[in-house]
């Protein structure tokens, strides 16, 4: 009888030692979350796969709207560098970011548009300034406004094929008279002083076009930027009415906003990301039909796009509801910069509103060329994106009315 007991006893040892994994898994995909099963899933996965040599990353088909959303809130390891990437086929270019500038989206009442602020620090100067202009200080420029954004012909761009203009945005500049002279067809604001004043012009109009092919509509906006003394800017913005997203190129690097809404959708989006996209990646860019954006897609590997640096981040989680001295906040605009790109439309210099003089310190002037260029196809994304939410609100059509005008009653 001790005999038989100190058998069992053996074999139930040696159970208690084997793995413990069904018959149709193998040691490799077992005890992924570390000995104590306590781990993280998501972050030691991918370390596991980091730890194995050859093997791939990853790989999901572009067009599935679904798998993207998943892995952008996925928090990924760090353990990939860059030679590992370009190994394995992924290549990307983005600009190592050393700071976040914060740009608030301000509806005034009574006011048509909306305008953008070039930080946070500047709004708040501008609320306790009562919204007055003559109260800014020159040589830092809080308080001022950077773009005031005016829509047009929204209505009419959805029937139409040609170039329409649907937006004009306008940029608010500082000038010394001593030292140099408004832009071209600008116009006075206010005089803070005998050499001092605000001058308001157009930096940007926005053209649509529509494109049908094979039951698709091809959108593009052109974005034209107008440079004091020089040769208009063009850069364009494509995306189809049947997909959600929109792709454009700026540094020669492609970007994607992941997030906008297609036409069909009856709600807007609250939340958009900037992302940059590897160089081997379908864009509507490069690819001109969707049938040639999913064909691509399939035929080469491509990384999810939770993987994918994050140049901007547009969202509302600081919208207000109830104005405060007759501003409301309507979104926010979490913008990456860098010393790494040459800033100027033509990686020169930037736009040269005036001379050398201790106003060009002004936060206007040191805003990055690439900076405004995203912000001003963001402001275009909020605007299509808002109309839709006014349409399902209780407040939406008579506050609309205040904050834009009859535009705030269009889409």
């Amino acid at each position: 009888m001790d005999r038989v007991r100190s058998l069992i006893g053996s074999h139930r040892a040696r159970n208690r030692q084997r793995p413990l994994y069904s018959h149709n898994e193998t040691p490799s995909t077992t005890n992924l979350l570390g000995a104590d099963g306590n781990g993280d899933d998501q972050s030691t996965i991918f370390e596991h796969e980091i730890d194995r040599p050859g093997t791939a990353e990853p790989t999901v088909n572009e067009g599935d709207d679904n798998a993207d959303a998943a892995t952008l809130n996925t928090a990924v390891s760090e353990g990939s560098t860059i030679g590992d990437l370009q190994r394995q086929g992924f290549i990307n270019r983005a600009p190592r970011f050393t700071s976040e500038r914060t740009m608030p989206f301000i509806s005034i009442l009574l006011q048509r548009g909306f305008f953008v602020f070039p930080s946070e620090e500047s709004f708040q100067f501008f609320l306790h300034n009562k919204r007055k202009l003559d109260n800014i200080d020159p040589k830092t420029g809080l308080g001022l406004p950077l773009f005031h954004a005016v829509s047009l012909n929204l209505v009419k761009s959805l029937f139409s094929n040609q170039n329409t203009p649907v937006m004009r945005i306008y940029k608010y500049a500082v000038i010394d008279s001593q030292c140099g002279k408004p832009p071209l067809n600008s116009e006075l604001v206010l005089e803070i002083n005998t050499n001092i004043s605000i001058y308001k012009f157009e930096f940007c109009t926005i053209l649509k076009k529509l494109e049908s092919h094979n039951f698709s509509s091809r959108v593009e906006h052109d974005f034209i930027f107008h440079i004091n003394n020089e040769p208009d800017v063009h850069i364009p913005m494509i995306n189809y009415n049947q997909r959600k997203n929109a792709d454009t190129t700026v540094h020669g690097l492609n970007l994607r906003w992941y997030g906008t809404t297609s036409l069909a959708s009856p709600f807007g989006s609250n939340s958009i990301n900037l992302l940059v996209l590897d160089d081997t990646m379908a864009t509507y860019m490069n690819q001109q039909t969707i049938e040639e954006f999913d064909s691509y897609c399939r035929s080469r590997p491509t990384r999810p796009l939770g993987y994918l640096p994050v140049w901007a981040r547009y969202t509302d989680d600081k919208v207000s509801i109830i104005p405060k001295k007759r501003s409301l906040r309507v979104a926010t605009l979490y913008m990456q910069e860098t010393d790494s790109l040459n800033d100027g439309p033509n990686s020169a210099t930037s736009i040269p509103y005036t001379n050398e003089s201790e106003i060009n310190s002004n936060i206007i002037d040191n805003i990055p060329w690439d900076s405004q260029v995203l912000t001003c196809m963001c402001m275009l994304l909020h605007e299509y994106e808002s109309r839709k939410d006014k349409r399902h609100t209780a407040w939406g059509s008579s506050t609309g009315y205040m904050l834009n005008g009859p535009a705030g009653l269009l889409m």
